[in-house]
């Protein structure tokens, strides 16, 4: 086996590797959504949560990452 080959057959097994968990996390992201219903739940705690932190005397900024967080949290599409 030459060295050129010897160096390209780490990078093909990183590919793979990188290919399989893109491939993994993409078909679960497809199963880990919620239902409207549950979504409408999920986003109405997320504005809740955000405004208690607002009356608490979060900052904006502080509050509206909180509330980004909260929303990617749940896992839903817009």
């Amino acid at each position: 086996m030459s060295i050129a080959e010897l160096r390209r057959a780490p990078a093909a097994r990183r590919l793979a590797g990188l290919a399989f968990c893109f491939g993994l996390a993409f078909s679960l992201s497809a199963f880990a959504g919620l239902p409207p219903e549950q979504c409408a739940l999920c986003w109405d705690d997320c504005n809740a949560r955000a405004q208690l932190c607002r009356e608490e005397g979060g900052t904006p900024g502080e509050c509206g990452r909180e509330r980004l967080r909260c929303v990617n949290a749940c896992g839903c599409r817009a």
